[in-house]
């Protein structure tokens, strides 16, 4: 019994922590928390992983959002205004007019 007590105290000192704190269940506890964090099927990586994944998706998600919101958009254009729409998107013209393009830099 004293060599267990003899190597507790060692080991809490080795460690840094106080002989007191050292015990069985500490030590249960302790390897329960490894396990739990880094050997278990749902560790702290894997959470990390899904976190990015689904903060991927959320952004996906945004951009389809707005995607609907031109389509729909561009869908009462063309109920409204064929020509217009036509001569924007499509670059139709009547017989004997030109096109100009002024293309403006994106900043």
């Amino acid at each position: 019994m004293a060599k267990d007590k003899k190597i507790l105290d060692e080991v809490a000192t080795l460690v840094g922590i106080s002989p007191s704190w050292i015990n069985k269940y500490t030590i249960v506890t302790v390897c329960f928390i490894v396990w739990v964090a880094f050997f278990d099927k749902h560790n702290i990586f894997a959470y990390q992983k899904l976190n990015g994944t689904i903060s991927r998706m959320e952004m996906e998600k945004d951009h389809l959002n707005d995607e609907i919101v031109q389509a729909l958009k561009d869908k009462e254009d063309l109920k409204n205004n064929q020509e217009k729409f036509a001569r924007e998107k499509h670059l139709m013209h009547l017989p004997g007019e030109e096109i100009i393009l002024i293309e403006q830099k994106k900043k």
